[in-house]
């Protein structure tokens, strides 16, 4: 049934390989001769072969395998036999009927007889796939009837998709032709729409398992969407409606065109070409395009690293575009297959409702019937995307063609027309469909023909494991998350951003910032700034005022701020509150910066946003707010402050109580009041009170809404305390997500740590382990627990193998304008068990103090930061700042150095 990529008949299928002709031992001869075969075939691809000459070349070996082990099979059983009428067929189904079989590919044989299987039958099907099993080949195989293909087609939808593929091997041919003919008449022409709603269902189950995008972080080639699969599934439909699986059949048949079936085989090539290299670098059937062969690959096929992209991000932007190009081709034979784009064509001519000039709309979809439209006002190829919003319906097949095909008479003069600004800013201004607006207007090709700058993100891939998709659909991704938080997906777990975002104002601002805030990559280092240098030109084709336009350059410019605030600094640092107020301006660029922040961040991927950072970004907005509702940009009197929460306490306790809470109120520091919440301050006060019965305190609650745990720890204070709870803490498994540290006047620390529920929720909130931190802990600090042993023990390796991640540079950066009275220590360093512990105690070594730890971890790539001061003073010799950062980079370094 199938011919595409037919190899040729006998021959040697591969020049230096030569015939095979089983003798003796036709397992392990047939072992070998695949193996020599595989070398062959990967010292082409090596020399840059195409993906279609390894499959072609591959499909041809295994065709000769094939056959000379079935008429070797046959020779045996004649010499041992009668030979009267017995008949046999081989026949290849799947992948390898399809003659797209890559070097770790299963195969898949039908032996097919006429009537009731016999002797013969049975006897050369268990000679060759004993021998095809002991080269190490996965082989599915069938032995039936014609009668029996018919029936279990029509019940088992496998069965009908695998005999779809079915191609002639060796054999009877009049068997074969009976065969062919029998599946045309009774399997293709029948349930056809039940067949299609079938594969569709398999389809939809298929891409959600794998990502549901084509722009995934480690892509499965085969089963992914924009993976082979999604053109088997289109060629399975397009030989039941088309009756061919020949991509050039469908051309001369008018399905498609030749530029279409030009860049569909481009692409499949480059894809079969990525699935060859997988297959000969694993020695298996591997289809994970993971971190650790998108590298390998990447340096094989040349892709070399430039100022502005790794090479590993150049060959992942082409995949993304090749299996872009693949989805989009499969998407549009399905709904050509199984729609009525040509009858609702025919009738829109004289049916439907005429919008305006040329443009109709006719059973939900809009449709342009003559593309000249385009051509004579450009202004249409945006405009039509409008209606699809303003009227609630799709676009018709016909005029998605017609919008790809003429995207390129997008140029400077079109871009300047401002009939084309308006009609792109409706777009943004809608009260829905933006993201399925835009997102299909990338998918045509016209939003980056529109809009160069974001163009130029076209499958720009980010090469680390939190960004789950491409440059560009990430920006599409935050579009929608602002979708859902004005839709009120998220009124529940955020409240106070989903009231934000229904109250801001210029709502098509916001959605521009979002779609350029990474506008900038790809361009080198300080995409920010890269990016915000082009938002002028932008805001002028668009024709935004100018303070709009001020809007978009800000949001673009800071859009990593509040991340970078929250997670990274003090935010209740009344001066660093007040700088950030000043940087924002006024209260729209918050709440815009605000909302693009949450946007961002939820975009990256499923377990970047949680409560812990709607709890840090929520209490900056709201400080910042409140100073600039003030209208007035000076701090208030720190040590007024303080007394007044002292005050406050005071009055809030019984009499007996404040008696006995004046030395603490007295005793603690400043910051230990500016940093902690007041209703906290009642129970530290008790928990100090149990000093005198015990040298150690400790406490724990948990805040599972929240998504953290409070590890509060009183103890007399000494050198490298923080160093020693944090090795504890790691030694336990827990996850430090951040720290305040307080000492009184008299020696006494209170420290409070937070700990992560984040994919370690019940460990976080077992009791018993908690108690044996507490026990832990007690003996470190007694001295009769050594804790960097301790923490090396916990580092002891797994026998589990550890999943690839790209590496993570050490770096250690100093901040000295941030705080008035610390110095600020970033340490970026690659995730390990214990690296907190091996930061805190080379800091103890080098004599500093921790006044403030703020812990964040990215997946790969952990991002400390460490207010720090020395004999109680921010450091400000510049000297000793290099050798603190010196000596911190060296140890870190020999610590990942030991931990690979």
């Amino acid at each position: 049934m199938a011919s595409a990529m037919m190899p040729p008949d006998g021959g040697e299928p591969l020049a230096g390989l030569g015939p095979f002709a089983p003798d003796g031992n036709w397992g392990r001869q047939a072992k070998d001769y695949l193996l020599r075969a595989r070398e062959i075939l990967c010292q082409q691809h090596l020399a840059g072969a195409s993906g279609h000459d390894i499959v072609r070349g591959y499909t041809g070996v295994m065709d000769h395998l094939v056959r000379a082990l079935f008429e070797a099979a046959t020779a045996a059983y004649a010499s041992r036999y009668a030979m009267l009428t017995q008949r046999c067929v081989v026949v290849a189904q799947g992948g390898y009927g399809r003659g797209e079989l890559n070097p770790g590919s299963d195969i898949d044989l039908l032996f097919l007889h006429p009537h009731k299987s016999e002797p013969y039958v049975e006897t050369v099907a268990e000679k060759m796939l004993y021998t095809l099993w002991d080269t190490g080949l996965t082989v599915g195989q069938a032995t039936r009837n014609v009668s029996e293909c018919v029936r279990l087609a029509a019940s088992d939808l496998k069965v009908k998709t695998a005999l779809l593929d079915a191609r002639f091997i060796c054999g009877d041919q009049a068997l074969y032709a009976q065969f062919a003919q029998t599946m045309e008449a009774q399997v293709l022409k029948r349930n056809a729409e039940r067949f299609y709603k079938d594969k569709l269902a398999e389809n939809a189950e298929r891409h959600q398992r794998y990502g549901d995008s084509v722009y995934v972080l480690e892509p499965q080639i085969k089963e992914g969407e924009g993976g082979l699969r999604d053109l088997h599934t289109a060629m399975w439909l397009a030989k039941v409606k088309y009756k061919t699986n020949e991509v050039s059949e469908l051309v001369h048949k008018g399905v498609i065109t030749e530029r279409e079936r030009a860049e569909l085989e481009a692409a499949r090539d480059f894809l079969w070409r990525v699935r060859n290299a997988l297959h000969f670098l694993s020695g298996q059937h591997q289809d994970q395009l993971t971190f650790e062969y998108q590298e390998r690959i990447a340096a094989e096929f040349g892709y070399a690293d430039t100022r502005e992209l790794k090479g590993v991000e150049r060959f992942m932007r082409d995949y993304y575009l090749q299996a872009a190009a693949v989805n989009r081709f499969a998407s549009e034979i399905i709904e050509r297959c199984t729609g009525r784009a040509r009858v609702s064509a025919l009738i829109g001519r004289y049916t439907g409702r005429e919008i305006r000039p040329g443009v109709r709309i006719t059973g939900g979809e809009i449709s342009v019937g003559d593309p000249a439209l385009f051509r004579e006002q450009p202004a249409e190829l945006i405009r039509v995307f409008f209606d699809t919003q303003r009227h609630d319906v799709k676009l018709s097949h016909a005029t998605r063609r017609h919008l790809r095909a003429h995207a390129d008479l997008i140029d400077d003069t079109v871009r300047a027309d401002p009939a084309v600004a308006e009609a792109f800013l409706q777009i943004l201004g809608w009260k829905y469909g933006v993201y399925e607006t835009l997102y299909e207007m990338h998918w045509l090709g016209v939003l980056g023909a529109l809009l160069p700058e974001f163009g130029a993100l076209l499958c720009l891939a980010q090469h680390d494991v939190y960004h789950i998709y491409t440059v560009d659909q990430h920006s599409l991704m935050g579009v929608r998350e602002l979708e859902r938080l004005r839709e009120g997906h998220y009124k529940t777990s955020v409240p106070l951003l989903t009231e934000v975002m229904r109250e801001v104002d210029q709502v098509e601002v916001l959605f521009l910032g979002m779609l350029f805030h990474d506008s900038g990559k790809g361009k080198g280092g300080g995409h920010s700034e890269k990016g915000a240098s082009m938002m002028p030109g932008i805001a002028a084709r668009l024709r935004l005022n100018a303070d709009a336009a001020a809007q978009l350059e800000f949001l673009v410019r800071h859009h990593l701020t509040m991340t970078h605030l929250a997670q990274r600094r003090d935010i209740r640092d009344e001066k660093l509150v007040v700088d950030f107020a000043k940087t924002v301006g006024n209260a729209g660029n918050l709440k815009k910066l605000f909302l693009l922040t949450f946007a961002d961040m939820k975009a990256v991927g499923p377990k970047v946003w949680s409560s812990w950072q709607d709890m840090l970004l929520s209490e900056l907005y709201l400080n910042a707010l409140g100073v600039l509702e003030k209208g007035e940009f000076v701090p208030s009197d720190q040590q007024e402050r303080v007394a007044r929460i002292r005050r406050r306490v005071a009055a809030a306790l019984e009499p007996a109580q404040r008696e006995r809470a004046a030395p603490f109120l007295a005793d603690m520091p400043d910051r230990y009041f500016l940093q902690t919440p007041e209703e906290d301050i009642p129970r530290h006060l008790t928990l100090v009170g149990h000093l005198r019965e015990e040298p150690l305190v400790t406490a724990v609650r948990h805040f599972p809404e929240r998504e953290f745990s409070e590890f509060t720890v009183i103890t007399a204070d000494q050198p490298g305390l923080f160093a020693r709870i944090a090795g504890v803490l790691a030694a336990h498994g827990m996850n430090i997500v951040g720290a305040n540290i307080s000492t009184s006047d008299s020696g006494v620390a209170l420290d409070v740590f937070r700990v992560s529920h984040l994919e370690r929720a019940e460990m976080a909130q077992d009791d018993e382990r908690w108690e044996r931190i507490q026990v832990t802990l007690g003996q470190v600090i007694a001295g009769t627990v050594d804790v960097e042993q301790l923490v090396a023990k916990s580092r002891r390796p797994s026998s589990i193998k550890k999943k690839f991640v790209p590496r993570v540079g050490t770096d250690v950066r100093v901040d000295n304008e941030v705080s008035a009275d610390y110095t600020v220590l970033d340490v970026y360093a690659q995730d390990r068990v214990g690296l907190l512990f091996t930061i805190t105690n080379s800091l103890f070594h080098l004599g500093l103090s921790i006044d403030l730890a703020k812990i964040t971890t990215n997946v790969d790539q952990v991002l400390d930061v460490f207010y720090v001061s020395e004999s109680g003073r921010k450091i400000v010799d510049p000297a000793r700042l290099a050798e603190i950062r010196g000596q911190l980079v060296e140890r870190l370094e020999a610590d990942a150095q030991a931990a690979a």
